[in-house]
């Protein structure tokens, strides 16, 4: 009898491993939260684009985005305005949303320098502002024309496991909303 309690209590434990008993949603170990995108309005982005989906699904593994060739919950599309500069995002959750594109930003600035940025808004990241060195992709613009840095540093790919330890895609991004898109 007893080495049948054994036994069960041991298949017992070794099912629980296997479906996750007594683990945490968010495990470090977890398959990561996956962020449909399509690329199919990117226009000359689609290769920075995609550059920038290799660096956000390095820096972070908790998170993967998917292109995939059908409309998704993210989109990334290139346009033009009569200014010339204007990238930005239009966030509906994190993970989700319209990444906006200018075609005169690609004339300034590295093209896949400014889809990081744009992407790591998506991501939960905020603008840093005037000041913000170019070491930080969330400094965007104000790190200069002449920085071509497209990697997340430290702490950038720390907020971003951090929010996406407590998130979900699709959750709100707590600082968007204040009226104005994030450039």
């Amino acid at each position: 009898m007893a080495r049948a309690l054994n036994l069960l209590s041991t298949v017992v434990l070794a099912g629980g491993l296997l479906v996750g008993v007594g683990t945490p949603t968010h495990a470090a170990g977890r398959t990561p939260e996956v962020i449909p995108i399509d690329l199919m309005l990117a226009g000359s982005y689609t290769d920075a684009a995609r550059e920038a989906i290799e660096i956000w699904n390095t820096a972070v593994p908790t998170i993967k985005f998917v292109e995939q060739d059908t409309p998704a919950a993210l989109r990334v599309m290139e346009y033009k305005t009569a200014r010339g500069v204007q990238s930005h995002v239009n966030i509906k959750g994190a993970g989700r949303g319209w990444v906006y594109l200018e075609v005169g930003d690609a004339q300034l600035y590295k093209p896949s320098r400014i889809v990081v940025h744009e992407l790591g808004h998506i991501l939960s990241l905020p603008d840093l502002g005037p000041g913000s060195p170019c070491a930080k992709v969330m400094s965007g613009g104000w790190a200069g024309s002449d920085c071509v840095n497209v990697q997340p540093d430290a702490a950038e790919k720390a907020a971003v496991r951090d929010f996406f330890a407590a998130h979900d895609v699709g959750d709100r991004v707590p600082w968007w909303g204040s009226g104005s898109p994030a450039r």
